[in-house]
């Protein structure tokens, strides 16, 4: 996925959405909320067992300068293994479902999200910057699209791993969602308001939007400085929308 000029969020028009364009806020949500069940519930894999336990016992090796031999059991898998390995999966994944996400695309004239998203054309559509060395540029990663669960063990916990189980696990989906081409931000603290992490630099209406919802929305943010207001179109020759200077 290239590198955009600008990520989108498709809104529903609501008290709460009004208020927080006036105050310049963003609400990070919990993946208990989210529509898609597999979202960021990845955890470790029960096939990764043995390989979560030779790991282990490498790292405890490695910080007691001793060999793995020296260490018992250390060659099988025993019940008590099992029994903890099954309840640190359990523990990693409520974890996960704790954190904030705040989810943007990198369009904003798929008309599926438009629908899923933006009250069925009838909400809007924030466009913010995203340009190079911007803040939101080097906090927000790009949704990777896969067809299968990631298997993940223990040796994807350090920060340093190569595939990093909260990298993995916040940032993977599965393709059928490739359309929405997602980028995220994530907080380790989820269900919660924070200040947005980009400028605002257009508002777009959607295609069903009623006017009177339009000229509100206009009056309430043409004060801010930078905001270009647009407004969605249904193309008649294909599939598509457009979007036109709003005037009123």
């Amino acid at each position: 996925m290239s590198n955009p000029t600008h990520l989108y969020r498709y809104q529903r028009l609501t008290a709460y959405s009004l208020a927080s364009l006036l105050n310049d806020t963003v609400w990070l949500s919990n993946p208990t909320t989210f529509n898609d069940p597999f979202d960021c519930a990845i955890t470790l894999s029960r096939d990764k067992l043995k390989e979560s336990l030779d790991h282990a016992i490498a790292e405890i090796a490695n910080r007691n300068n001793i060999s793995k031999e020296q260490i018992a059991n250390h060659d099988k898998v025993i019940n008590e293994d099992e029994q903890a390995y099954e309840l640190l999966r359990t523990s990693l994944k409520n974890t996960m479902q704790k954190i904030g996400v705040l989810c943007f695309s990198a369009t904003p004239s798929e008309i599926l999200m438009w629908s899923h998203y933006a009250n069925n054309h009838k909400g809007f559509c924030i466009e913010y910057e995203f340009s190079e060395g911007s803040h939101l540029r080097k906090i927000a990663q790009p949704v990777c699209y896969s067809e299968n669960i990631p298997a993940l063990s223990l040796a994807n916990l350090p920060g340093d791993a190569e595939s990093n189980f909260l990298d993995v696990c916040i940032f993977t989906k599965a393709k059928q969602w490739q359309y929405e081409q997602e980028w995220r931000v994530f907080m380790t603290e989820g269900g919660r308001s924070f200040q947005a992490p980009a400028k605002t630099t257009s508002i777009i209406f959607g295609a069903r939007m009623p006017t009177e919802e339009k000229v509100m929305l206009f009056r309430a943010l043409k004060h801010k400085e930078g905001i270009e207001f647009r407004e969605a179109q249904l193309l008649e020759d294909r599939f598509a929308i457009q979007f036109n200077a709003f005037n009123i």
